[in-house]
């Protein structure tokens, strides 16, 4: 029966794929020519002057027609602006439902956080579902977002009584585009590309993206991994609109592989969070049900059940789980133009908006009929929440930045937050008041809290889609606890945290500026190129200061001094100024003789110069990596940076560059490049390598040197190959080292379980060499992306970074990658002529939240003179 079904869905499919319209697609393509609309309202075409389909619709004519409509009809109201994106385009979002409901949305809205308040009583039987649309987060899937045009004009001209009464049920809160940078490059490509007669063609321009594509945002981040850390502004806005509707469903909107079928929600049952409820998963299937109704009907062909997941709860339809909400991810087969040959046929950009467009009605559908489920399980989800007594503690001494944007980030997800008002010694471990954050278990976000705060080791299946563990306290490398601790005494956090403005007080002598703190690269840099003589401590020392006595400074403390016969220039003072206000540890020297440790005039105090940072972009290389170290050079330290495409880099002088970074993949390089990377870091350049595969073609290249730990298995497949190779091959020989036959089905995830998709390894520091400059705590967690582990260095001193003997914290890796992992080297210093290259295994600024390590390639940019390998 099921082979008969399918076989017939097939047929079908061929009957009602829609031709690309010159003129796009129309309703009556989807619905049928028996559609009953309100003339007065404004089509899509008759705003923009296009059709929907017809081509690639940008960020402002979609927003230019949905705020026409809103402007003129009763069901719908903008908004308005919730973000504003790197590019400065505006995030804006529309509610549309009843008249009615439109009439009293602020009390619609109100009621939505007594939902989800366990201590209010509330009646849910008057209340809507709320339903929260969101479009494109990928802007390189653009049929999301263009058929939101035609899904908000039926919406609201439709004159069907059933849709009038789904709409009474349900506010919808039209999210038309999560990623508007991203969406406009790639309606650029494609509209650039396309021509009069857009070629189906699979290998042509227009379905080819350049690197940076579509996809990522502004500085190339896949915003829908940025729900959980929300470092960008999109996920900012996106949050806040969230939490301020807490919805009863999310939609995620997604375009997927060319050659698949449509896929809804749910995902493979054995990748569910182990938090996420039971419950969630049925009303999910139950929704899956209108789905598979509508595209039935249709004859468009769909799975569900498989290859998706619900594990990692930081995506847009994995995060609304933990709230007592129900996320649907939608995947809609991609044209990635306007029209493309497939195994399925021709599929036509008008074809994959008419998909989004049936996903959309027929969500408003089952969220109608389940609205009374749906608002149960929500209020049940926060009323019959397990409670737990007591509190985490964190605390990052000496780094008030990072303790700041730790609380936003948990404050972003409506979590609650304390400050510790006595002192408290958890284990070895003494937590200081007023500097010490408490975050109750007791609360209504406590499930997202435990997410945020868990360590999992185990997992029903190995395999994942994304990343296996995202432990927020290891990410920010804060002291913290990791049981609930009783008996702590907190109140309310002040809004000015750990935000102690000083006025700076005049030295003859200098200032010593504290590096532990995140801000300040960002100070160092200014003063570089404002011309202040500023100097690093390779040493610790305990300075005799005017404002605070005496105080002690471990290694990379800075000392802004004045040039002999010169005083300090007076734009480096005023800048010196605005960072104590701002609260910075900026402290005023009251002699050059030290109480301990090294005197301000010592020669273990080394005169820092302006860097200046070329990184390897283009052809080749991975928008993610490129993008994270642009976004934190050019945010975070707020300093420029030249960004080199791989293909000029042999052709370009690097003698006008102090570092040259080059991230995984290995970007093609031409054949002369290796000459010319050679000669800059042996007249003194710094040279970058971060990733598995960059620092094996450098080894391969012979610009250093690398040994790679293997397993037993990878052992033996290199010996098998060498028996292979001889002129009288040793059948027994052979046949020893032979794996095991294996099924061909079992291929796929017997790869899967080797790779090293996201786990966190407990590293060991240096933290006397200057790429550990800034840390106090010798243990540094680590984040691990990939399966390759290498030795440490010949140099004994030359291995600043490497990994404990059992250092997995959290996440997953295979049995064999545990036992190469221990002792080895994540991050390797290989001093070359006056140069230096840095090979890091890790990603130091993965995806922009894993501010413990970002401080390694920071100090590798402004202490690069220092990386040399002692004798």
């Amino acid at each position: 029966m099921r082979a008969f079904l399918t076989l017939t869905t097939t047929l079908l499919l061929v009957v009602v794929m829609p031709t690309a319209h010159a003129d796009g697609l129309k309703l009556e393509d989807i619905l049928g020519s028996e559609i009953n609309l309100d003339a007065n309202l404004p089509t899509p075409e008759s705003v923009v002057g296009l059709e929907v389909g017809e081509r690639h619709w940008y960020h402002h004519e979609i927003i230019r027609y949905l705020d026409t409509l809103a402007a003129v009809s009763p069901r719908m109201v903008a908004l308005g602006t919730h973000a504003t994106t790197y590019g400065g385009r505006p995030l804006v979002s529309y509610a549309i439902s009843s008249a009615r409901n439109i009439a009293r949305l602020d009390a619609i809205k109100a009621a939505r956080a007594e939902m989800v308040n366990p201590e209010t009583a509330i009646s849910i039987s008057d209340q809507p579902a709320v339903m929260h649309m969101m479009y494109s987060i990928h802007g390189n899937e653009p049929s999301g977002s263009n058929a939101t045009p035609m899904v908000a004009y039926y919406l609201n001209a439709s004159q069907d009584p059933a849709l009038a009464a789904q709409l009474d049920d349900v506010v919808i809160i039209l999210n038309p585009m999560l990623n508007p940078d991203g969406l406009d490059r790639f309606a650029h490509w494609s509209n650039t590309h396309s021509g009069k007669n857009p070629s189906p063609d699979s290998n042509d321009r227009e379905h080819r993206e350049a690197t940076p594509n579509g996809r990522t945002n502004y500085y190339g981040f896949d915003l829908n991994r940025d729900w959980l850390p929300h470092q960008h502004p999109e996920s900012r806005g996106r949050l806040a609109l969230f939490h301020a509707w807490k919805p009863n469903v999310q939609l995620d909107f997604h375009e997927q592989g060319s050659n698949s079928n449509f896929f809804f929600m749910p995902g493979k049952p054995e990748r569910t969070n182990p938090l996420t409820p039971a419950i969630n998963q049925t009303l999910t299937a139950r929704i899956g049900d209108y789905h598979a109704r509508t595209f039935d009907k249709a004859g468009i062909l769909y799975f569900s059940g498989e290859g998706y997941d619900d594990f990692f709860m930081g995506k847009g339809s994995t995060y609304p789980d933990l709230f007592g909400c129900v996320g649907i991810l939608f995947e809609q087969p991609s044209s990635r133009g306007m029209q493309q040959d497939v195994v399925n046929g021709r599929l036509t950009f008008p074809h994959s908006i008419a998909n989004q467009f049936r996903a959309s009605l027929s969500s408003i559908e089952a969220t109608s009929a389940l609205k009374e489920e749906l608002l149960a399980y929500q209020r049940n989800f926060y009323v019959q929440r397990k409670t737990t007594p007591g509190h985490y503690l964190a605390s990052a001494d000496g780094d008030p930045t990072r303790l700041r944007e730790f609380v936003r980030l948990l404050q972003g997800h409506d979590i609650t937050v304390e400050v510790l008002t006595k002192d408290i010694t958890v284990g070895t471990q003494r937590y200081g008041a007023q500097t010490t954050i408490a975050i109750p278990l007791d609360q209504p976000q406590s499930v997202y809290l435990q997410t945020l705060w868990n360590e999992q080791l185990t997992f029903e299946e190995n395999i994942f889609y994304d990343v296996s563990t995202w432990t927020m306290p290891w990410a920010f490398d804060l002291d913290h606890t990791r049981e609930a601790v009783r008996g702590a005494r907190t109140a309310p956090l002040p809004d000015d945290f750990l935000h102690a403005s000083k006025a700076l007080t005049p030295s003859g002598i200098g200032y010593l500026i504290d590096w532990r703190d995140a801000n300040a690269p960002a100070l160092l840099y200014d003063l570089l190129e404002l011309g202040a003589n500023v100097r690093v401590a390779q040493k610790p020392f305990a300075a005799q200061t005017i404002d605070a006595g005496e105080v002690s400074f471990g290694y990379g403390t800075l000392l802004v001094s004045a040039e002999i016969g010169k005083a300090i220039p007076a734009p480096a003072i005023a800048r010196l100024q605005q960072a104590a206000a701002n609260g910075l540890g900026i402290f005023s020297v009251a002699s050059s003789l030290t109480a301990t440790g090294i005197d301000l005039g010592s020669r273990d105090f080394h005169v820092l110069s302006l860097p200046k940072v070329a990184l390897v972009t283009g052809p080749g290389t991975s928008a993610y990596d490129t993008g994270e170290i642009w976004h934190l050079l050019d945010q975070r330290v707020d300093m420029p940076i030249t960004m080199i495409d791989s293909y000029r880099l042999a052709a370009t002088d690097l003698s006008a560059y102090s570092h040259i970074i080059i991230t995984d993949p290995m970007p093609m390089l031409a054949d002369n490049t290796l000459e010319t990377l050679k000669s800059f870091v042996a007249q003194g350049g710094v040279l970058w390598a971060q990733g598995a595969s960059t620092v094996d073609w450098l080894a391969t290249k012979e610009l250093t040197s690398v040994v790679w730990r293997q397993t037993n298995e990878q052992q033996d497949q290199e010996q098998l190959k060498k028996l292979l190779g001889e002129e009288y091959v040793d059948r027994a020989a052979v046949a020893a080292l032979l794996p095991e036959r294996q099924p061909f089905a079992a291929a796929q995830d017997q790869a899967a379980f080797k790779l090293v998709r996201g786990a966190i390894l407990e590293g060991s520091l240096d933290i006397s060499h200057p790429v550990g400059y800034g840390y106090q705590d010798k243990q540094l967690p680590v984040f691990r992306r990939n399966e390759r582990f290498m030795e440490r260095s010949a140099n004994p001193y030359s291995s600043p970074v490497v990994y404990t003997d059992s250092p997995l914290l959290s996440g997953y890796m295979s049995a064999d990658n545990q036992a190469l992992v221990g002792g080895s080297a994540g991050l390797s210093v290989d001093a070359v002529g006056d140069g230096a290259i840095v090979l890091g295994l890790d990603a130091s600024t993965f995806r922009a939240f894993w501010w413990g390590t970002q401080r390694l390639l920071i100090n590798a940019v402004f202490f690069g003179e220092l990386l040399v390998e002692p004798r």
